[in-house]
């Protein structure tokens, strides 16, 4: 009996096993960031990744994680659930969780926006990471679309948590273009993209580029780093983008039964006022209408045919 309700126990999340073997340099930068958090009486960051197919979603959660545990295989199809990874590192915990893609040809995937529902529900939601690639060189309709099933599904709050994350970063830029240049370009065309689909301008949309690839170029300190400048380390770079975005008070708290596109629909719209206008017509023009045919006849107003 005793074993039977210690296997039926809730599992809690594991001890942050690749945080240990990380870089040192990594590992006191993501503690130090992981502090600031707790300094603010917070113990624990939850982070959804949403976006496209093969944009690096899982492949970035592997690499934040220094473990593998979201399938990032080419050619392997998609789970239709979402993953959760949650790891505790010093009495701080973060949770994870990596989504399908939310497009099926060029359509919003239906079942992709189920899966982040499922992932959201029951939970508070600290960050967001809307993954695209950094060597994307166009938005075109379907991230539109997207960009607005996001809204109308879960509010805009989700965007105000939203941190851009750009895969793919290890590129060289064409036309001999400096990387930073590059980078501001890309993440200020996306952000723009955005805020010009939802109309809201406010939106900050902060942005971090990752590379998942194993010939990512390290600093002395073993770290992954980009070919920027800087020689920016990406994974530190990342949680504490995320980090200050969690720091907002609010946490999203999605509500499966609320309806967040209220308005939105032109089919539902104006309903209210079809019963109204039904009664104007009912009542007022159709007499008013019928009165001034039955003048016309007596006066001998009207063509022939």
């Amino acid at each position: 009996a005793a074993a039977a309700a210690a296997a039926a126990a809730p599992m809690g999340p594991k001890e942050w096993v690749g945080l240990q073997s990380m870089p040192a340099q990594t590992q006191q930068s993501l503690m130090e960031t992981l502090n600031s958090l707790r300094a603010k009486n917070q113990t624990e960051m939850t982070v959804v990744f949403v976006g496209k197919q093969g944009v690096g979603k899982s492949s970035t959660l592997n690499s934040v994680l220094n473990e593998r545990v979201a399938q990032s295989a080419p050619f392997q199809p998609e789970s239709l659930r979402p993953l959760l990874a949650a790891r505790q590192a010093a009495g701080f915990t973060v949770s994870f969780l990596d989504t399908p893609g939310l497009l099926e040809g060029d359509q919003v995937s239906a079942r992709g926006l189920a899966s982040v529902k499922l992932a959201m529900k029951d939970r508070e939601v600290h960050a967001v990471v809307y993954m695209d690639r950094l060597d994307g060189w166009r938005v075109d309709n379907s991230d539109r679309a997207i960009f607005k099933a996001l809204d109308e599904n879960f509010g805009r709050q989700i965007w105000e948590r939203t941190v851009l994350g750009f895969s793919h970063g290890q590129l060289s830029p064409p036309n001999s273009m400096k990387y930073e240049e590059f980078v501001a370009g890309r993440a200020e065309a996306l952000r723009k993209a955005i805020r010009d689909t939802l109309g809201d301008a406010s939106l900050e949309l902060p942005h971090a580029v990752v590379e998942n690839g194993s010939r990512c170029a390290t600093n002395g300190g073993g770290e992954k780093v980009l070919p920027d400048a800087s020689r920016t380390p990406w994974v530190a770079a990342l949680v504490a983008a995320l980090a200050e975005t969690a720091k907002k008070p609010n946490p999203i708290a999605f509500d499966p039964e609320k309806n967040y596109a209220s308005g939105s629909d032109p089919n539902k719209k104006h309903r209210l006022l079809v019963l109204p206008l039904l009664l104007l017509q009912t009542l007022l023009l159709r007499p008013l209408l019928v009165r001034q045919i039955r003048k016309d006849i007596k006066s001998g107003v009207g063509g022939r045919v």
